[in-house]
């Protein structure tokens, strides 16, 4: 197999909407961004759906193939709605560019919204909420995620507020009175494939602070929900990981340095107190 180039094995900066290439399949950002829309999937079967911020619009086809009678999928970027007609076209998806706080829909007229890391890339929030309680029926869902300040540490800059999972859920219920929070971890994973199902044992060792909140609203009770635990696993992003030219250039410096005498309890020392890490 033919080497990767250095751009293909440190190519971990994404724009704000992912559009899908062979590259950022093999990255873990891929997943993380295919697992909400895998998990909303089960919810779909005979909906109509309202995607906002669709985006690159594989969300939005995930979505009609998994049974969505209609999915109304809005951008406000032309070039992403062009595109995504382009590569994400299907029968039951009706794309449009819109604004997330008016959408143009009747009310009361959608069986769930869908709306994945996008309320943190807006000014007007309670105008955005406001319009999902306007739009979706008195017994439907909105899902929506967004990533967890205490990890990311609104170092985004296209981000014009990020949440606590605290704050998340207070601003959620402004506006719907019944609020799932769901945490989205980032993991390291070892996988057993048997066969070919993807049904399997769920199993979480030790506990780190999740990189996302998916959340799931409503005006009425949520009830009974065909949800459970879901993994999204990707050989390739831990593969390309290992052989990362700058990891690899690191660790063969730490080799060297750790051979000079005290100086392994000092890296440690730094790594503690510089980034909190337990020493390796």
């Amino acid at each position: 197999m033919p080497k990767k180039s250095f751009w293909r094995q440190t190519h971990n900066v994404f724009d704000e909407r992912l559009v899908i290439d062979e590259i950022k399949q093999e990255n873990i950002i891929y997943n993380e961004h295919l697992i909400r829309y895998q998990f909303v999937s089960k919810l779909v079967l005979g909906k109509t759906v309202l995607d906002i911020a669709c985006g690159s619009g594989y969300g939005s086809k995930m979505l009609a193939k998994a049974g969505a009678i209609k999915v109304i999928a809005i951008d406000a970027s032309q070039s992403a709605i062009e595109n995504a007609k382009k590569n994400f076209q299907h029968n039951n998806i009706e794309y449009k560019i819109g604004d997330a706080t008016k959408t143009g829909l009747e009310k009361n007229t959608v069986d769930l919204i869908v709306s994945m890391e996008t309320i943190e890339h807006l000014s007007d929030v309670e105008g955005f909420l406001q319009e999902l309680a306007r739009v979706v029926k008195d017994d439907g869902l909105v899902i929506i995620s967004t990533p967890n300040k205490e990890v990311s540490e609104c170092q985004n800059p296209f981000h014009f507020r990020e949440y606590a999972e605290k704050e998340f859920d207070s601003i959620l219920k402004k506006y719907f009175q019944y609020c799932l929070i769901i945490k989205q971890y980032n993991c390291i994973a070892s996988c057993l494939k048997i066969n070919n199902s993807e049904n399997g044992e769920f199993v979480l060792t030790n506990h780190a602070k999740p990189t996302f909140f998916l959340a799931i609203c409503s005006k009425k009770e949520l009830g009974n929900l065909p949800i459970c635990n879901i993994a999204s696993l990707n050989p390739m992003a831990l593969n390309n990981l290992y052989n990362n030219v700058g990891l690899k250039i690191v660790n063969k410096i730490y080799l060297i340095l750790i051979k000079i005498p005290g100086m392994k309890k000092i890296l440690e020392f730094l790594a503690t107190t510089l980034f909190g890490n337990r020493p390796i």
